[in-house]
């Protein structure tokens, strides 16, 4: 099989002032171009964590994250930021939109940091299938739960990246417009061989990765 987009390997984390909350232990994960994995588990199970971790948006307390063969703990942050930018598409569970961008300008925003300033035909291809065209000028505060979390649909994916790493990407949105959501996931993995790990509690969003894992105790497992 082809090298891993994202190898993980012996990842642990804690938290706490004495580090006695341990909730990540010895974690590995490898995900191959184009494959789609689902992480489940209960609230608290250290989900997000592990996203974030992913991400180089953490730092594990042991282990480490490789992302197109390069290790994150090797790199500076500002060397961090821009590697994040170029190579991940996130879709946070809280949005992280800017507040005092537009909606255009915060779908934007990957296209900036890479120097891709002229792609805007990606942003209508992206906005249309979201349903969100007719938001373009609004601020995030005249927006629903359900709507922000389409821009930051949009956003993430508007640079065509290589791994998609997605909170619950689902998890604001009524049932059609998550359907919608699930069947882009899945055109643009697909078509663009993208990497796409997710976390989500919907048994139809799990439904649509090629492997559902399950998180429990620090550790992933297969069931």
């Amino acid at each position: 099989m082809s090298e891993s987009v994202l190898s993980i390997r012996g990842l642990q984390r804690t938290f706490g002032s004495a580090h006695d909350v341990q909730v990540l232990e010895d974690l590995n994960l490898d995900l191959h171009p184009g494959e789609r994995v689902a992480v489940m588990g209960a609230s608290g199970s250290g989900k997000t964590t592990l996203l974030h971790l992913a991400a180089g948006m953490d730092t594990p307390d042991a282990g480490e994250v490789l992302i197109d063969g390069k290790t994150l703990s090797t790199l500076r942050e500002p060397e961090r930021s821009r590697f994040r930018a170029r190579y991940i598409g996130l879709v946070f569970q809280d949005f992280n939109l800017i507040d005092s961008l537009t909606v255009r300008e915060n779908i934007e925003l990957p296209l900036w940091l890479n120097g891709l300033s002229h792609e805007t035909d990606r942003i209508g291809e992206l906005t249309d299938e979201l349903g969100i065209s007719a938001l373009l000028e609004r601020l995030p505060e005249k927006l629903s739960g359900g709507e922000k979390q389409r821009v930051a649909i949009a956003r993430a994916l508007v640079h065509r990246p290589a791994l998609l790493l997605a909170d619950e990407p689902t998890g604001s949105l009524d049932q059609n417009t998550a359907d919608s959501v699930l069947k882009l996931f899945d055109r643009v993995t697909r078509q663009q061989n993208v990497t796409l790990l997710m976390v989500t509690h919907n048994d139809e969003a799990a439904a649509l990765c090629d492997r559902t894992l399950h998180l429990r105790h620090g550790r992933l497992s297969e069931s």
